[in-house]
């Protein structure tokens, strides 16, 4: 039997430390929401740092109720080609998750695939009932690929998520 990567074993014994999010209020569940997680060594080792070699900007755009906060990761090296749009979309069971979970993920991506890659920071249930991250995950998609030429890319449009942001991909 193959062992358990060590990062793996370290956010599962964070997960089961908290408890199920079934048996908390929903106060309980917005005051998890509130807490802000830090970027250090430890949070870096579970989650992963930003790929060197890449660029990352933090920008708000309009989304349907407000602003929304995105994050574009793109590679450092100039592209001979358009670069390919790519927007992601987080996991987190549309009640948990943010920009800061995706940094790794994004910005291989954009290293990787010479993409530049927009990632949504969308509203969170149980304050902002369905379909709340399904309307901000749309909004940013038609925003990025509306100013894809100011993003630096050209090429064709994707999107990519996990877990909950994967379900929104398969339907925007």
């Amino acid at each position: 039997m193959a062992a358990i990567d060590r990062r793996l074993q370290v956010w599962a014994w964070l997960v089961r430390r908290q408890g199920s999010v079934a048996a908390k209020s929903e106060a309980a569940v917005m005051a998890m929401q509130s807490r802000q997680v830090p970027s250090n060594a430890v949070t870096n080792f579970i989650f992963g740092a930003v790929a060197r070699g890449t660029e990352v900007t933090n920008q708000v755009i309009p989304g349907p109720d407000g602003d929304l906060p995105v994050r574009v990761y793109r590679p450092v090296t100039l592209a001979p080609k358009p670069r390919p749009l790519v927007l992601n979309v987080h996991g987190g069971g549309f009640v948990f998750g943010h920009l800061r979970l995706c940094d790794w993920l994004c910005s291989n991506v954009a290293l990787r695939v010479g993409a530049v890659v927009v990632s949504v920071d969308y509203r969170l249930a149980p304050s902002h009932r369905f379909p709340a991250a399904v309307e901000d995950s749309y909004a940013a998609l038609v925003w990025a690929a509306g100013h894809a030429a100011g993003l630096g890319a050209g090429g064709p449009v994707g999107v990519m998520g996990e877990s909950a942001g994967g379900n929104l991909s398969a339907v925007l």
